[in-house]
């Protein structure tokens, strides 16, 4: 698809369109368990006032109140929980496009809700029945942060479960907006030796913020850093994440239904690149509004869209924005089918995905970099929409699962025959 009509894009072999002004929307068979609820038509409705709350939106670092009762409204936080709890249990496909739109609006409201909805999911996968239940209650808000790599923590095993005697947890995005948090935490035997990795799931009462997060892009994510002291977890909060890696979830009254059976990579790391792409096709806006009404400067081009540097430029970046969006459905596609198949997916193929989700975040990057370039002085404001998606963008390149140099090392190991070097993925069986 164009990346430069964004008023009329061409459709894709993947995504399904609602018949408004060429935007896409979800799938029939999405419309159908949602009662017909566009959720990406919602997301794109929100584009004007997101930007309107941008300068209010970096200066709270969080999303404003009124934001999250927008996104409540559209429903948004309710794709990925399952529809037997109220949700509406979206393709991955239609969150792909859902988070586009949302990002087209704000880089930060979408960076926060991609990464809520993810412990959505995997809060809905990893915990029995019962206490899916009493997380997801019929009619309520449920909104799930959550940070799987602790900076520290020590742990210490007690009768019915574990007690977290102190730890500390960086990124937390959307803290302040939770009312529950999942955290990684060391697993221990009786006498106090590690044996695995678990994911606790505390209510947001037992977690303490330490306000930390003052950045240079995302800046309204929230993403605190949380510390945890003298805080009883009932063993049945608590997922072991070696059974999780294997595919193995608590969660076996949803086994029935392939979203809750993909493989935790690539299912988390491709959810985090999605809203880069519509930062990027904000990008892409920003730059063609202004190019037919500036010149470049010392040049005799009056007007910037006559330049053929500037016709290159456009070329390359939308190049690059539209190749990483298809690295995104592919893979999508493909963990789809073979989740649907019941195949399951080997070492290989996950470390290939989480590689790929990688590359397409570095496609991002320098799409952006090219275009905010191409923005010339305008780029250098502070407060200027460029600058602020140029930072945005560089600051999710940074997340920890989408380094680029590791994920190719991860990916190139197991090619290799290697074991890989991530507690994140199974060994090879």
């Amino acid at each position: 698809m164009s990346t430069i009509d964004t008023a009329k894009r061409a459709g894709t072999a993947h995504a399904a369109y609602n018949g408004k002004s060429g935007e896409r929307g979800p799938s029939a068979g999405d419309q159908a368990a949602s009662g017909a609820h566009d959720v990406v038509a919602a997301a794109a409705a929100l584009i004007p006032t997101l930007r309107s709350r941008a300068a209010e939106t970096d200066a709270l670092s969080k999303l404003p109140e009124a934001t999250i009762a927008d996104l409540e409204k559209a429903r948004l936080f309710d794709m990925v929980r399952p529809k037997m709890y109220g949700g509406l249990q979206v393709s991955y496909e239609t969150y792909l496009d859902t988070m586009i739109e949302l990002a087209r609006g704000d880089g930060s409201t979408a960076w926060t809700l991609a990464l809520m909805t993810t412990f959505t999911w995997l809060t809905s996968v990893s915990y029995p029945q019962h206490v899916a239940d009493e997380i997801f209650v019929p009619g309520a808000s449920v909104r799930i942060c959550g940070s799987i790599g602790p900076r520290r923590a020590k742990t210490r095993r007690v009768a019915g479960g574990y007690v977290i005697e102190d730890g500390l947890w960086m990124y937390n995005t959307g803290f302040y907006h939770a009312q529950w948090d999942q955290l990684g935490i060391p697993l221990v035997d009786e006498a106090g030796e590690v044996i695995g990795r678990g994911a606790a799931l505390l209510p947001i009462s037992d977690v303490t913020p330490v306000n930390d997060w003052d950045t240079i892009g995302l800046r309204g994510t929230g993403s605190t850093s949380v510390t945890v002291k003298d805080v009883f977890v009932p063993d049945e909060r608590i997922a072991p994440m070696g059974r999780n890696l294997q595919d193995d979830y608590a969660a076996t009254h949803l086994r029935d239904i392939p979203a809750y059976r993909t493989p935790v990579v690539p299912t988390l790391a491709l959810r985090l690149v999605c809203p880069m792409v519509g930062m990027a096709r904000a990008a892409v806006e920003l730059l063609t509004e202004k190019i037919g009404t500036r010149g470049i400067a010392f040049t005799t081009y009056e007007k910037q869209d006559e330049a053929a540097v500037t016709h290159l430029q456009l070329g390359e970046a939308t190049a690059k924005i539209d190749a990483a969006e298809a690295v995104l459905r592919q893979a999508i596609r493909l963990l789809e089918l073979g989740t649907e198949r019941r195949e399951r997916m080997s070492v290989e193929q996950r470390a290939r995905m989480w590689r790929d989700a990688a590359f397409a975040s570095q496609l991002v990057w320098e799409a952006v970099d090219r275009l905010a370039g191409a923005s010339g002085t305008a780029f250098v404001n502070r407060n200027g929409p460029m600058n602020r998606i140029w930072h945005d963008v560089r600051v999710a390149t940074m997340h920890g699962a989408l380094y680029a140099d590791t994920c190719f090392e991860i990916y190139g190991r197991v090619a290799a025959g290697k074991a890989p070097n991530t507690f994140l993925l199974p060994e090879p069986m």
